[in-house]
């Protein structure tokens, strides 16, 4: 199976038009089904009073403040010279 990532907007009449691009590098044609994963960017958290499990993000102790930047080398070790 390919998969690629596009954009597109819902119609108002609730159609999702694949860009031609999409179709023709998946080999899309008529009547083929598809299966579709929406990510919708702006959808707000709920907030901690309707679930408890959020109030304990950011309760832990945190790792090293490089930690996001040395990711790798604190995971595999330096890179081999």
């Amino acid at each position: 199976m390919s998969d690629i990532t596009i954009t597109a907007r819902i119609r108002r009449d609730g159609a999702l038009a694949i860009p031609r691009k999409a179709r023709e590098l998946l080999g899309l044609q008529e009547g083929d089904k598809v299966e579709i994963t929406v990510h919708k960017p702006d959808v707000q958290v709920a907030s901690t009073a309707s679930d408890p499990l959020l109030a304990l993000i950011g309760l832990g102790k945190g790792g090293p403040d490089d930690g996001a930047e040395n990711h790798d080398s604190r995971l595999y070790g330096p890179p081999p010279a």
